[in-house]
C-alpha cells in the first residue's frame, strides 16, 4: 500500500516535470512566429520593445521553472547535470529515471 502511494506521488511529480519541459519547448517552437511578428512590426515602423520584453519574460519564467524541478528519485535537478539545461532528455540526467515509464 505504501509503495503504491509512493509510485503515485512519483508519477505526479514526473507529470509536472514533463509539463515544464513542454512549456519551454512550445516557447522555442513559437520562435519563428515571434520573429515574423517583429519583422512585420519593424516593416511598418512600429515599436517592438514591448513584444520583445514579453517574449523574454515568458521564456525566462518557463526556463527557471524547468531548471528548478527536481527528480522524485534522487532529488537532483532533473534536466541540469552541470550548468547546461538538457531540453531534449526524457530521463533524469543524474539517476536515469525514465519519466514516461513512471507515468504509465
Amino acid at each position: 500500500m505504501e509503495r503504491q502511494v509512493e509510485e503515485e506521488s512519483n508519477s505526479r511529480a514526473v507529470t509536472i516535470l514533463l509539463r515544464s519541459r513542454t512549456r519551454l519547448l512550445v516557447c522555442f517552437l513559437t520562435l519563428p512566429l515571434y520573429i515574423a511578428a517583429v519583422w512585420a512590426l519593424l516593416s511598418n515602423g512600429r515599436e517592438v520593445g514591448a513584444l520583445m520584453w514579453i517574449y523574454i519574460a515568458l521564456y525566462s519564467v518557463f526556463a527557471i521553472d524547468m531548471v528548478r524541478r527536481c527528480c522524485p528519485s534522487c532529488d537532483e535537478q532533473f534536466f541540469v547535470k552541470s550548468i547546461l539545461l538538457n531540453l531534449l532528455t526524457k530521463r533524469c540526467v543524474h539517476c536515469g529515471e525514465d519519466g514516461y515509464s513512471q507515468r504509465n
